[in-house]
């Protein structure tokens, strides 16, 4: 795992292939005070991750922000007997084989209220998306809402990125747009709700981390809203 944030936020990275294309995707990890872990969108479990999270404290949330971001969870089962998954909207009835204690809310849980807030993206249809805000590191972590593709992508990934509206530029992709199109109402107040968010760095699971100007590349990726 990489450091994100000095001893609180760290990320693991893997390759992640969609429809032939490599986005890759990413792991949160936030460090509580009391040493307790919160596991956002879990990577693929393996030994060596396994030792890194042991090192850093407890793992004790596994959180699932949207349902297409469930893949590896079985194995965070098994590893993890004690920890209490959470799921986003729309998840549990998707799989029925994992035992989440409950649905995120539109509110922060109770488990970690004092340390992040979160609010559910409202206003796409196909998905309900849980944003999260890191307090003392003024950090929102977000999952496919926003996305983006780089030059270290091949040709063909480059090409889908340009037609998708992502390419080097943090945004929604255009299927998930147009959702939000028709449903203005709900989008806009989303946005209005995540800009009350002091934040100052953006982790997206999908593309470059956002280290500079998150304010105004948040505002950008929703300007037609």
């Amino acid at each position: 795992m990489k450091e994100f944030c000095k001893n609180k936020i760290f990320i693991d990275e893997i390759p992640l292939k969609f429809f032939g294309m490599q986005l890759g995707t990413r792991m949160t990890v936030i460090r509580f005070a009391n040493n307790k872990l919160f596991l956002h969108s879990p990577t693929k479990l393996n030994s060596n991750l396994i030792d890194q999270l042991h090192k850093l404290g407890e793992v004790s949330f596994i959180v699932a922000p949207n349902k297409l971001h469930h893949l590896y969870l079985d194995s965070y089962v098994k590893q993890y007997p004690n920890a209490i998954f959470y799921a986003a909207p729309g998840l549990a009835k998707k799989r029925k084989d994992i035992h989440f204690i409950g649905n995120l809310h539109d509110y922060p849980n109770n488990e970690w209220k004092d340390e992040l807030d979160q609010m559910i993206f409202k206003g796409c249809a196909f998905m309900e998306e849980v944003f999260f805000f890191h307090k003392s590191t003024k950090t929102l972590i977000v999952t496919d809402f926003i996305q983006s593709m780089h030059a270290y992508h091949n040709f063909f990934e480059r090409i889908i990125g340009r037609i998708g509206g992502v390419y080097n530029n943090p945004s929604p992709p255009r299927d998930l747009r147009l959702m939000f199109y028709l449903d203005r109402k709900n989008t806009r107040k989303s946005i209005q709700r995540i800009n009350q968010w002091n934040f100052d760095k953006i982790i997206i699971a999908h593309g470059k981390l956002i280290t500079q100007n998150a304010k105004e590349i948040f505002n950008n990726a929703f300007k037609s809203f």
